[in-house]
């Protein structure tokens, strides 16, 4: 008990100088930056590390591994369907919908629009989804499932309403197709093969918002000798 209020007491104290100890080597120190290093320096808690990592968005952290910030090279809103085998992509969770709702791919591999229909998903390291929040100038990549696959149309419906339809030839089995999310706002992606739509995925670009970065005191000190 002796020992607790003795740390308490030291802990107090210390942070009651802090503001003497504003600048080091001549670099004013951040706010608790002294303290910390100060309270280290007697062995209490962890050295300061100074500056702040860079900025992401909780959206962005969320579906991180639907997109990338790396373009094709073709530069093209939509490519053309790749042949794609899954190997050792195989996704652990299935998400359907808006609401996200979460299936077990083994229990997906049950559904009648895996064993027979058209199907549409978002593409992840670990999973698929019908439904991403991107930043704008990121890539990102579709996965269409046929059965018999064929000539058909992917059809858009952009942000501003308006519907297009791009004519592809969708391999059997498992097609890959690029997308580059060029405009702010909601993009509904779907696709027919001789009549037959497959579900619709939802991707929603949000404006692009660059991290933000703070130098470390070390690199401030650096600039200083």
């Amino acid at each position: 008990m002796k020992e607790i209020l003795i740390t308490i007491a030291l802990i107090i104290s210390l942070m009651g100088c802090a503001a003497a100890l504003g600048e080091k080597n001549g670099v004013e120190l951040r706010p608790g930056e002294a303290t910390s290093e100060k309270l280290f320096n007697h062995g209490i808690g962890q050295p300061w590390i100074g500056g702040n990592q860079p900025s992401s968005s909780s959206s962005d952290l969320k579906f991180a591994q639907y997109f990338s910030r790396t373009r094709s090279a073709s530069n093209m809103h939509i490519e053309a369907p790749k042949k794609h085998e899954i190997r050792n992509e195989i996704p652990t969770t299935v998400y359907f919908g808006s609401q996200m709702q979460a299936v077990p791919y083994i229990q997906y591999q049950t559904y009648p629009a895996y064993t027979g229909g058209n199907s549409l998903w978002i593409q992840g390291a670990t999973s698929w989804t019908q439904y991403a929040q991107v930043p704008q100038g990121s890539s990102l990549s579709l996965l269409a499932t046929s059965a018999i696959g064929g000539n058909g149309y992917l059809s858009e419906t952009d942000p501003s309403g308006i519907k297009s339809s791009n004519s592809f030839y969708f391999f059997p089995g498992n097609s890959q197709i690029s997308f580059y999310a060029d405009t702010v706002g909601q993009h509904i992606l779907l696709f027919i093969i001789n009549g037959q739509v497959s579900n619709s995925v939802v991707i929603n670009v949000v404006p692009y918002t660059p991290p933000t970065y703070h130098p470390t005191r070390n690199h401030i000190l650096k600039g200083h000798i």
